[in-house]
């Protein structure tokens, strides 16, 4: 019997192969999750500017007075937004009831984007007078 030869020190041809393998699919898995999450901040970005435009109308309805308030639309921020105005008692008015639909896209590319809808629905008292 020939005696063994001294153990070497490192790594296998087969084992850094194996470990590249492991790395690149780990790096894979990540850039995948990163483009899901950037689209995902966008797509809560557009959301929360919606929701940003709708709260701005409410706010102006509310700041105006109740026989001035009418429906109607208009489009901010590239968000397509539609209200209505209605009053909530007879004669004289001392309440209306407000509903605010806001369209918009989820994607940056307006024309490429899925199209969501909104409603926000709220009240406003009217002042003495």
């Amino acid at each position: 019997m020939s005696p063994r030869s001294p153990s070497r020190d490192g790594f296998t041809l087969l084992e850094v192969l194996v470990a590249l393998v492991v790395l690149a699919t780990g790096i894979l898995g990540l850039s995948a999750n990163a483009a899901l999450v950037s689209r995902l901040v966008g797509d809560g970005s557009r959301l929360t500017i919606a929701a940003t435009v709708a709260t701005a109308r409410f706010e102006q309805i509310r700041g105006g007075s109740c026989s001035s308030a009418t429906s109607g639309a208009a489009t901010t921020r590239g968000i397509d937004e539609r209200w209505s105005v209605a009053p909530m008692t007879a004669a004289p008015v001392r309440a209306l009831e407000v509903e605010i639909s806001v369209t918009y896209r989820l994607r940056s590319n307006q024309s490429g984007g899925t199209p969501r809808m909104q409603r926000f629905r709220g009240s406003v008292l009217c002042g003495s007078g």
